[in-house]
């Protein structure tokens, strides 16, 4: 009995211990791609894809087949009633033929929304980890966790924004 008293008395003082170890340690989280593309370099590059000819005149097709797609959808529900089951077949591979093209150019539109990504995190990754190192050791932080894998976080440990001002500061 006494044994068990000792046993139980040496985990409560460790656990007290490193309770207190733990109240000690200065925990922050961070967002590395919200950081990278809330800067001023990102957003000026999204901005120039959005409005390059190239991605425009994608982004009207796009919305023209869409149109098109939903005009489309419109008159067969109106009209198939009295269409042939020949006339149903080939609205139905129009149809088809314009879904697949929509596709495309969405699939065009988001590969080029993609390679500017990679190349905003390819020059501003360094950069972030660079801001990022230089604040944790200002505020003698011990652990640094991934905000989007957090539970909670309060505001105030997030070095998010801070990392962003450091970066938009140092172009």
């Amino acid at each position: 009995m006494l044994k068990n008293v000792k046993v139980i008395a040496v985990l409560l003082a460790s656990m007290t211990m490193s309770g207190a170890a733990l109240a000690q340690t200065k925990v922050a989280v961070f967002n590395l791609q919200a950081a990278i593309m809330s800067t001023d370099v990102a957003k000026t590059k999204v901005n120039s894809l959005k409005t390059s000819s190239e991605y425009s005149k994608l982004q009207s097709s796009a919305e023209s087949i869409r149109s098109e797609l939903q005009k489309m959808a419109e008159d067969a529900q109106k009209n198939s009633v009295t269409w042939s089951d020949e006339q149903k077949t080939e609205y139905q591979r129009k149809m088809n033929f314009q879904r697949s093209d929509f596709e495309t150019t969405v699939k065009k539109l988001r590969a080029m929304e993609a390679q500017v990504g990679q190349e905003i995190q390819a020059s501003l990754g360094p950069k972030a980890k660079t801001a990022l190192e230089a604040i944790i050791k200002e505020q003698k932080l011990d652990l640094v966790l991934d905000a989007s894998t957090a539970y909670f976080a309060n505001p105030q440990v997030d070095l998010t924004e801070s990392v962003v001002k450091r970066m938009n500061a140092d172009k």
